[in-house]
């Protein structure tokens, strides 16, 4: 009997959500995709809340069921429409009926059916004491020629030799997703909906975990795709002798019978047109085997429990080898030739089973009867018995070796045009292990193989980009230095076995999202840390350590007893303040900045940096996550480059070797992107977002001869504990020793809840204008530093809202009298410079360069800020700027040229000549015209690499 099938979005909702099933909403745009991050859903269930948001209103939308766990065992069996024409339904039905499934099998077609917009049948089954599987094609075939699309035709002309598979049946299981009734118009590509058939949610019929397994089983058995063949298994049949008679191998498998090969182990259950289905000889469970799938007459094992590997086809020779001689197949070819098979000539082959054996053989002759031998004595025992994927790198046991190859612990070999020899494709094996996509739909794989060069056998795994996979050579290039178990020579072969590989492992590779840095993705999740579930896979080796520090230990009870007893210490708060505001940044859109804390070396600098990274990290001097100014201006910003939206900590600042280093690190910050290097080069313009907590003995500002920085930094001279908090201060450092990690993920949460209501996102910026208005003051150097200040008070007001922290927000007047009060390195004329200099760097393409007018480029729209040139004298790169575009650009910013050009000739800013009037505005030359511009020193903008300067 068919159920009614809901047609609101919402009520259908509500009968999944009581059915106790996971329920996403998906895109209306024929892609099947879920309109929603759901990466969480597959381990947590969406609740009726988030139900009504999504469904709420005439937005077009589908709606799917993850299964799975998540879905109390649920796992849905598709049978596609072609296999539904094709008769695999009925061919599935007769089976299971045969092999004592008959009852199970009816309970899942009379339970909850749906028909899909391309004519398939979508069943569903909760399983019980046992787990799910993921996602598994279970039968295939190749595709006919007329079936062929566009798409085809072009994969063909693209790769001649590759497989076009239509997929018949599949599960989506743990980890999986499929749409549901009543999804229909847009959502999927043919514009048909999803139409109940039968029974509904409450309908679900419920199967132990064993029976579900002989049930896959036979659907596996339905499979059609050619399976490629192992000398083991099925040798292939020798040449006849020179007399014209048979070998022993070739003449058993043409008389032998299946049922005497299996005697003992398969008894047949049932037989269909030309193929026959096996049961174990005990009577035990259902369908395990088939033979007469094919015209080869081969079997195929789908059980687990014999001596047969799973899914492989083994010719009667092979699996009489297996049985009675342990593989060996010189042995069974003795003593087939013993028992008179091999005599016969070639003309008698096709003799019915029962003929007279012929006269048996010199015992001399036996031993090289059968052409396998020789190969089975030449291989390895790791060869003779087929390569582990699972054993050695973890793959799935259906992973299968691509037709024509082999594997062993030798390497990658495939098999010679002609058929006579193998060739080496690699020098080890190597494989494809997992498959990832990043938030921007870039594609990932992750090779690995085994590498022997510290004398023992170990795995490295490294993830590239689809596109270099795909490239050979410029593989070999990107991972030679990893050890990568190749030479230039072979890069064909091996981006062809790498793309046969995966072709013929579809749905058994595993695959997963990717991450390429901690914090915020490009489709707005945040990625809190590698234990999220989510891969993190770094551009940079030296990016790997800090990422795997930022992992939890303890519990957030734990942390929040340790800060607790900060409530009396400000400077700390404020460091965890800076900590929980850094995810802020980009939805409130402001820049990167620094927070220093500079007093003696024994009063806690660098206890309150680990206290406000053990918000999202490992704050021990052994982790990776704490970093020291010891170091490079490249290796700052690849530290950098790690997070978008998390802290970033470098302690001691007296550790510098070059005073310049902090100096451009603090102009470089607020820009959100490291220097550009010439060439467009690995590492230019590295981006970030980030605030950075620095400590020493000597204020950061100290080692800047730029006065303007002084706005891009919130600093305090203030001891973080005083004269008196020591035991406090210790106390805090052994409790995020043990207690971390917890903080961040639990604020972010909050962060993501709220701006994914409505206006959200305005909501949290409303809030911090009136902090900033509130911390505004009478000078500017208070009021640049105002929106800084606000978003810290207002990630702690937050946390402190939710319990996060468990103290009262601090006063306003203290957020003042730590960072708004007036400093003495206040000055116009330089944080005007300041203000020009930013402007400069993120709009450095309107500069006039010698490489523009090569490529014969056009001016921007606003027409070019200037040139870009190199000073006679010193080779120093020279940034030349139009008078009438820093005096808007400074008058946009509330300064005026006029009131500070004046300091910067006298600081040296500006080239004077003394033939012009005024002096500072000396005559440039770009794009074919003579202008008057400002000519600046290398001091007053600095400006990277000269190589596009003209």
């Amino acid at each position: 009997m068919t159920a009614t099938q809901p047609t609101d979005l919402r009520a259908t909702a509500r009968e999944l959500h009581d059915a106790g099933l996971c329920v996403l909403p998906t895109r209306a745009d024929g892609s099947k995709r879920p309109a929603v991050s759901w990466m969480d859903y597959k381990v947590e269930r969406t609740t009726p809340e988030q139900h009504d948001s999504w469904f709420d209103g005439d937005r077009p939308r589908g709606i799917a069921v993850v299964y799975g766990a998540v879905s109390s065992g649920v796992e849905l069996i598709e049978f596609e429409g072609l296999a539904l024409r094709e008769g695999l339904l009925d061919a599935a039905t007769e089976v299971m009926e045969a092999s004592g499934l008959g009852e199970a099998w009816a309970a899942i077609l009379g339970g909850w059916v749906t028909e899909s917009p391309s004519g398939g049948r979508h069943y569903r089954v909760r399983v019980e004491g046992g787990d799910v599987p993921g996602n598994t094609k279970l039968a295939s075939r190749l595709a006919r020629e007329d079936e062929y699309t566009e798409a085809d035709r072009q994969r063909l002309r693209e790769r001649p030799n590759a497989r076009i598979v239509r997929v018949l049946i599949e599960t989506r299981g743990e980890g999986g997703y499929g749409l549901v009734e009543p999804s229909g118009g847009t959502v999927h590509a043919t514009g048909r909906p999803y139409v109940r058939l039968e029974g509904g949610p409450g309908n679900i019929p419920v199967l132990d975990a064993d029976t579900m397994t002989a049930v896959r089983d036979v659907c596996r058995m339905l499979d059609q795709l050619p399976q490629p063949e192992a000398p083991k298994t099925a040798p292939r049949p020798a040449p006849p002798r020179q007399d014209g008679t048979l070998r022993p191998g070739d003449d058993f498998e043409a008389r032998a019978d299946w049922a005497d090969v299996l005697n003992g182990v398969f008894r047949p259950l049932h037989t269909r047109g030309s193929e026959t289905y096996w049961g174990w000889a005990d009577g035990v469970g259902g369908v395990k085997a088939t033979t007469g799938r094919d015209e080869h007459n081969r079997l195929f094992v789908f059980a687990t429990g014999s001596e047969f590997q799973s899914e492989v086809p083994y010719s009667k020779f092979g699996a009489y080898a297996l049985l009675n001689h342990g593989g060996d197949h010189k042995a069974a070819a003795r003593e087939l030739a013993r028992q008179g098979y091999g005599s016969r000539h070639l003309a008698s082959v096709g003799a019915p089973r029962s003929a007279p054996a012929p006269e048996q053989p010199d015992a001399d002759e036996a031993p090289d009867e059968d052409a396998p031998e020789d190969e089975a004595e030449q291989t390895d025992a790791g060869e003779r018995e087929g390569f582990d994927y699972s054993d050695i790198f973890g793959l799935p046991a259906t992973v299968r070796t691509p037709f024509d190859y082999r594997v062993t612990g030798r390497g990658v070999e495939v098999l010679s045009t002609s058929g006579d020899n193998w060739l080496r494709v690699t020098f080890a094996p190597l494989v494809i292990t997992a498959t990832f996509e990043d938030p921007e739909g870039d594609q990932y794989v992750e090779l690995s193989w085994i590498d022997r060069s510290l004398g023992r056998p170990r795995r490295i795994s490294r993830i590239v980009s689809r596109e270099t996979a795909k490239r050979g050579r410029k593989l070999i290039e990107t991972l030679g230095a990893a050890g990568l178990p190749a030479v230039e020579g072979d890069a064909r072969a091996v981006e062809k076995w790498l793309a046969e590989f995966e072709a013929s492992n579809v749905g058994r590779i595993p695959s997963e999202q990717l991450a390429r840095w901690l914090g915020w993705q490009d489709d707005g999740t945040f990625v809190s840390s590698p234990e999220d579930g989510i891969k993190v896979d770094t551009p940079f080796e030296e990016q790997r350590g800090p990422a795997r520090a930022h992992a939890r230990k303890g519990t957030l009870d734990g942390w929040r007893a340790t800060v607790a007893e900060l409530a009396d210490f400000p400077v700390p708060r404020v460091a965890v303040a800076a900590a929980l505001a850094a995810p802020l940044l980009k939805p409130l859109g402001l820049n990167s900045f620094t927070l220093d804390i500079s007093s003696r070396s024994t009063k806690g600098k660098t206890t309150a940096l680990q206290v406000a990274l053990s918000v999202w990290a490992d704050p021990s001097e052994h982790a990776s996550a704490m970093s020291n100014w010891r170091t490079t201006l490249y290796a700052i910003e690849k530290r950098l480059n790690l997070v978008r939206g998390i802290v970033t900590v470098f302690d001691e600042t007296m550790a510098v070797t070059d005073d310049t280093l902090i100096d451009e690190v603090l102009y470089q910050l607020p820009m959100n992107h490291g220097k550009a290097r010439s060439g467009g080069a690995f590492g230019n313009m590295l981006p970030w977002e980030t605030i950075l907590l620095s400590s020493g003995e000597r204020p950061a500002l100290s080692f800047t001869t730029s006065q303007g920085a002084a706005a891009r930094i919130l600093g305090t001279t203030i001891a973080p504990f005083g004269d008196g908090g020591g035991a406090v201060a210790a106390a805090a450092r052994e409790g995020v020793l043990a207690h971390h990690g917890h903080a961040g993920p639990e604020f972010i949460q909050y962060i993501l809840s709220g701006l994914a209501q409505p206006n959200g996102r305005e909501g949290l910026k409303e809030k911090h204008r009136a902090l900033v208005d509130e911390f505004r003051g009478a000078g500017d150097m208070t009021n640049r530093r105002a929106p800084m200040v606000a978003v810290l008070a207002f990630a702690e007001a937050l946390a402190c809202r939710i319990g996060l922290l468990p103290y009262e927000p601090l006063p306003h007047d203290v957020w003042r009298s730590l960072f708004t009060a007036h400093n003495p390195t206040d000055n116009r004329p330089d944080m005007a410079l300041d203000v020009l200099r930013e402007y400069v760097a993120g709009h450095s393409h309107e500069l006039f360069t010698a490489t523009r007018k090569a490529m014969g480029e056009k001016p921007p729209y606003a027409g070019w800020l200037g040139v870009l040139g190199t000073d006679k004298d010193t080779g120093a790169a020279e940034v030349a700027l139009l008078p009438e575009r820093v005096r808007k650009i400074l008058g946009e910013a509330g300064y005026s040229l006029d009131a500070v050009v004046g300091s910067w000739v006298d600081a040296e800013y500006l080239k004077t000549l003394k033939s012009q009037r005024p002096a500072h505005l000396v005559p440039r030359r770009f794009d074919g015209a003579r202008a008057k511009c400002l000519a600046f020193t290398p001091e007053g903008m600095p400006f990277g690499d000269t190589d596009e300067a003209t």
